[in-house]
């Protein structure tokens, strides 16, 4: 039979959503939707019916992303995800990528020319336990973001991977349980987002200029959600994994970050990424 690639819709979602569920991932079918309204995505098909999945996101001129990277367990072998690669990579041309890659993808992700640059780790609790707000530091304050902090969150945002994501910021801003901003006698000095992922919560992105200030951010968003799963996928360079551990949040994967062309290098005491929109988004 001939294998058709054709670019994802919305009709192909549900069979997408069926694809993470024989996986045993945890995304639903309205993560797949959002994934798709801030990226655009290709699907693999034979006799009418998705064999495989990618997505890829252009955040700006210069960065991407490429993610949900799916091959039914029953066709592989037949060359499809590096079909599949390619037509993502095609679609980013003249774009630096970055993917995060599970042991099995690794092997054709180094074929297809990309490094390994570091680690994620992937922290979560089935019933998170309860979370005691860490104090603000003098001259910290939180806030929730407002629609009119749209511009400034992206401008924030980019500073930490390179990568221009206003329709995130305003899907997020939009759709978030809570959305926060911390300031520092009265200037910005990071967000962070909790939004329903998954089985339940999801922490990201949190971006702050230092470790302290992240666990501000993160810490108070935790103090919510007791009893809930919670996950939070994080840099292992941040250094955030023993607290979390601490808190219960224990680390259960550490996929490989991997990247095609320049790593953006965020300046020193600028803003860092302490936790990812999702693996797949970054």
């Amino acid at each position: 039979m001939t294998i058709e690639f054709v670019a994802m819709n919305e009709t192909h979602l549900d069979a997408a959503f069926a694809l993470t569920q024989r996986l045993k991932w945890p995304h639903r079918r309205a993560d797949w939707q959002q994934a798709l309204l801030l990226g655009e995505g290709i699907v693999a098909q034979e006799n009418g019916e998705v064999i495989g999945t990618i997505l890829c996101w252009r955040w700006g001129r210069d960065y991407s992303t490429l993610g949900l990277v799916i091959v039914d367990d029953a066709q592989q072998g037949r060359g499809i995800g590096r079909q599949l690669m390619q037509m993502g990579m095609d679609k980013l041309a003249g774009s630096n990528i970055r993917l995060h890659a599970t042991e099995a993808g690794k092997p054709l992700y180094e074929k297809l020319g990309f490094v390994a640059t570091g680690h994620i780790e992937q922290h979560q609790c089935r019933e998170l336990p309860t979370v005691s707000a860490p104090a603000c530091a003098p001259g910290q304050r939180l806030r929730a973001a407002a629609p009119q902090d749209a511009a400034l969150l992206t401008a924030l945002d980019r500073q930490t991977l390179g990568q221009h994501r206003p329709l995130l910021i305003a899907n997020l801003l939009d759709s978030a349980e809570r959305f926060l901003v911390l300031e520092e006698n009265g200037a910005p000095a990071g967000f962070a987002c909790l939004r329903r992922f998954g089985h339940g919560y999801a922490i990201g992105p949190v971006v702050a200029r230092s470790a302290q200030s992240a666990k501000v951010l993160i810490g108070e968003l935790l103090s919510g959600v007791s009893g809930q799963f919670v996950r939070i996928d994080t840099d292992r360079a941040t250094g955030l994994g023993p607290w979390l551990n601490e808190l219960g949040l224990v680390e259960v994967d550490a996929p490989v970050t991997m990247c095609k062309g320049d790593v953006w290098q965020p300046e020193s005491g600028g803003m860092q990424a302490f936790a990812l929109m999702t693996q797949a988004m970054a």
